[in-house]
C-alpha cells in the first residue's frame, strides 16, 4: 500500500540541489569516484543532511537520476517515442534543441552523464531499479514496453538507441558543435519508414551470425591472458573498479608479474586498449561501409544488428561501453579511443559519400545510424529483452 508523505517546499528544495550537485559530480569525476563529502560541499550543506537523505553513493546517484536526470531525460524520450508512434516528426527540431543543450559541455544534467547512470546501473541494482522503472514505463506507457515486438516497437527502440548512442559518443570524445553526432535526421527517417510498415521477408531473414567475437592474440601467452582477463574484468565492474590484483588472480598469474611487463594499472588498460580496439573498430566500419551502397540496405543493417547483439558479442558490447564511460573522466583514454573512432570515421564518411540522395542511410545519417547500434549496449541494460527483437523490422526502407 502506497503511503504518501506531503514534503515540506524546504525540504524539497534541499532535495533538488543535493541533486543537482551529484549530477555536477557525475559529470565531473563519474558514478565511480563521486564523495558524498564533497557533493555536500557543492550543495553547500553539510555531509549530515546528505546523510539524512542517502545512506550512500547508490541513494545519492537514485536521488540525482529521479531529481535531476531523468526530468531532463524523460522531456526527451517523450518527444522522441511520440513522434514515432505517431508517426510524425512534428517535435523534430524541439527534440534537436533539447538534445544539443543538454550535449554541452557545462550542462548540468548533461546526457553524457543520464548515459553514464544507465550504464553503473548494469552494475548497481539499487541503481537499476530506478532506471528501469522509469525507462521501461514510459514505454509500457505508450504500448511498445518489454516483451513488444513489431514495427512500432522496433522503431522506437530504434530511436532511443540512436540518443544513447549519439550521447554517450558526443560525450566520450568531447566533439564540438562541428563533429557532433545529430540524432534527429535518422530518428526523422524512422518515423517516415514506419508509416507504412511491411511484414519482414523470409528471404530477408538474418543470417546465421558471420563471425563470432575473435580474441585478437598478440601471440604473446602472457600478454594474452592479462589482455583477456582485463577485457573480463572491465567489461563487470568498469575501468576504474578494475583492480590489478583481481585481473592478475583470473590471468593465473602474480602481481608482481603485471608490474613486471606493465609500469602501472593505466600501462595495461592502455595495452588492453590498444590490443581490442583498432581490430574491432576496423571491422565494424567496414560492415557499415557496405551498408550505404546495399541495395536492401535493411537487410544489410538487420545482419550487422544479428551479429552484434549475439552472445559471443555481449562481452565485448559491456567493455567497449565502459571504455567509452572511462574516456569521460580520463584524457588519455579519450584520446586513444578518439584516435581509433577517428580511423572508422573516416572510413565510414567517404562510404557516406557515395550512397544515393534516397537511400536511408547516407551522409545525414550514417554516423547517428552507426552510434544507434552503441546505443543498443545501453538499452539492452534497462530492458534485456532487445536482444530477442526480430530485427527484420528494423525501420529502414
Amino acid at each position: 500500500m502506497a503511503i504518501g508523505i506531503k514534503q515540506s517546499e524546504k525540504s524539497r528544495q534541499t532535495d533538488l540541489k543535493v541533486a543537482h550537485s551529484a549530477a555536477r559530480a557525475v559529470h565531473t569525476v563519474g558514478v565511480d569516484q563521486m564523495a558524498l563529502t564533497r557533493v555536500a560541499a557543492d550543495a553547500g550543506f553539510s555531509s549530515g543532511a546528505i546523510y539524512a537523505r542517502c545512506d550512500d553513493r547508490s541513494e545519492l546517484v537514485v536521488l540525482a537520476w529521479e531529481k535531476s536526470f531523468w526530468p531532463m531525460l524523460s522531456e526527451i524520450l517523450t518527444l522522441v517515442v511520440d513522434d514515432v508512434i505517431a508517426k510524425r516528426t512534428t517535435n523534430s527540431e524541439k527534440i534537436r534543441e533539447l538534445f544539443f543543450a543538454a550535449s554541452s559541455a557545462d550542462a548540468v544534467p548533461d546526457l553524457g552523464s543520464a548515459m553514464e547512470v544507465i550504464i553503473a546501473s548494469r552494475r548497481d541494482e539499487v541503481i537499476g531499479e530506478v532506471v528501469q522503472r522509469d525507462i521501461n514505463g514510459l514505454l509500457d506507457d505508450r504500448g511498445v514496453g518489454p516483451s513488444i515486438d513489431g514495427p512500432d516497437r522496433q522503431a522506437v527502440v530504434s530511436a532511443i538507441c540512436t540518443i544513447f548512442g549519439a550521447a554517450i559518443l558526443n560525450s566520450a570524445y568531447g566533439v564540438d558543435a562541428q563533429t557532433m553526432i545529430d540524432p534527429t535526421p535518422l530518428i526523422d527517417t524512422f518515423s517516415r519508414a514506419v508509416k507504412s510498415p511491411t511484414k519482414p521477408s523470409q528471404k530477408n531473414a538474418p543470417k546465421a551470425e558471420r563471425i563470432p567475437y575473435q580474441f585478437p592474440t598478440t601471440y604473446d601467452e602472457i600478454r594474452d591472458a592479462l589482455i583477456s582477463s582485463s577485457e573480463y574484468v572491465i567489461a563487470r565492474s568498469g575501468v576504474h573498479r578494475a583492480t590489478v590484483s583481481r585481473i592478475a588472480r583470473r590471468a593465473g598469474v602474480s602481481v608482481g608479474a603485471i608490474y613486471g611487463l606493465y609500469e602501472n594499472k593505466d600501462s595495461l588498460v592502455s595495452d588492453c586498449l590498444e590490443v581490442l580496439f583498432p581490430p574491432q573498430s576496423k571491422h565494424d566500419a567496414e560492415d557499415w561501409a557496405k551498408v550505404f551502397g546495399a541495395e536492401d540496405q535493411r537487410a544489410e543493417i538487420t545482419n550487422i544488428l544479428t551479429s552484434y547483439m549475439s552472445p559471443s558479442n555481449q562481452q565485448w558490447r559491456r567493455f567497449r561501453l565502459e571504455c567509452l564511460l572511462a574516456s569521460r573522466h580520463s584524457e588519455t583514454i579519450s584520446k586513444q579511443l578518439l584516435g581509433y573512432a577517428l580511423a572508422a570515421r573516416r572510413t565510414i564518411e567517404v562510404a557516406a559519400s557515395k550512397a544515393p540522395d534516397t537511400a536511408t542511410i547516407r551522409t545525414t545519417t550514417g554516423m547517428s545510424a552507426r552510434a544507434s547500434v552503441i546505443g543498443l549496449s545501453i538499452m539492452e541494460i534497462v530492458d534485456p529483452t532487445i536482444i530477442h527483437l526480430d530485427w527484420r523490422w528494423i525501420p529502414v526502407r
